[in-house]
């Protein structure tokens, strides 16, 4: 075989290059390190699936465990429940040209391109106990009964984290439902038009249908960034993910396991490589079942 007789070759070569070595190499390599018991430093020592028995049977590690892919899961479904339809509404009313709807489409889209970073800093400034905004306004008009700890309370922090996460995210799906309603046929809606149908009727029979590439887009990268998260849940609650662990996520477990040398005082490369690979596999089996899933809708 020469590259004159199969020129794609030369086009896929060096992507399937790059990709193998950074993408599939540390795949396995992750799987090698998750059979040893390792700090990342030293000699290793092979321990089989010690590290998997660990995550699933030990009671301290399987309740951290349980309780940070929870806390993922919980967050897919607010997403998928919440977010998702809140996106969808207002592309909607971006669509429809709505007064003021370039203000609007600015302000939803300006939190994505701040840096998640500064995004929680700035929650920090807001719902901080000594010198948030909104407690010092609560002292301020005299409501002192409504001042609170705000994400140093377990019962408000997830919540509220959802509700920061949503402001800063919520363009990016939101955008994904816009280009779907421009890629709409006009004369589609000009018949329906001539047809007398109402505008429920025209959103329900004939807008929802042809927005089902952007639902299906939207659902599997929702489905990914509510299993993926890091950034502003380790900003805003720290590597222990907040008090009582109330706003801990798989990759924080993972981060503080792997590097922070949480696993009973060491830390242990080897159990985070098991914890990276048990979500690895998570997140592989629900896209895969996704993906059949909308391609068998789409043949039906």
């Amino acid at each position: 075989m020469t590259l004159n007789k199969r020129p794609w070759v030369g086009f896929i070569l060096p992507g399937f290059i790059l990709y193998t070595a950074f993408m599939i190499l540390p795949l396995f390599t992750a799987v090698y390190y998750s059979f040893f018991k390792w700090s990342g430093l030293g000699p290793k020592i092979w321990i089989g699936l010690d590290n998997y028995k660990s995550l699933f049977q030990d009671e301290r590690l399987s309740s951290i465990f349980r309780n940070a892919i929870g806390n993922n899961f919980k967050f897919v479904i607010c997403a998928l429940m919440v977010i998702m339809p809140i996106q969808l509404f207002l592309a909607y009313l971006i669509d429809l040209k709505i007064v003021f709807y370039r203000f609007f489409q600015t302000v939803i889209f300006l939190p994505y391109v701040i840096s998640t970073t500064i995004v929680g800093f700035i929650s920090m400034l807001v719902f901080d106990p000594n010198i948030g905004v909104i407690n010092e306004f609560f002292k301020w008009i005299g409501w002192n009964h409504l001042i609170s700890a705000w994400f140093g309370d377990p019962d408000r922090a997830f919540t509220l984290l959802m509700m920061v996460i949503a402001w800063q995210g919520c363009a990016a799906g939101m955008f994904i439902f816009l280009s779907n309603f421009k890629a709409i046929p006009a004369e589609l809606i000009e018949a329906s038009l001539m047809d007398g149908a109402s505008k429920r009727q025209r959103f329900r029979h004939i807008i929802l249908p042809a927005l089902e590439p952007a639902f299906a887009n939207n659902i599997i990268l929702g489905t990914i960034w509510g299993l993926t998260q890091f950034d502003i849940p380790f900003v805003i609650g720290g590597t222990q993910g907040g008090i009582d662990n109330s706003i801990d996520f798989m990759n924080l477990f993972f981060y503080r396991f792997a590097f922070g040398g949480g696993y009973y005082g060491e830390t242990s490369m080897g159990f985070g490589a098991a914890i990276s690979v048990v979500l690895f596999m998570i997140i592989l089996v629900i896209a895969v079942i996704q993906v059949k899933f909308f391609n068998r809708f789409n043949r039906e």
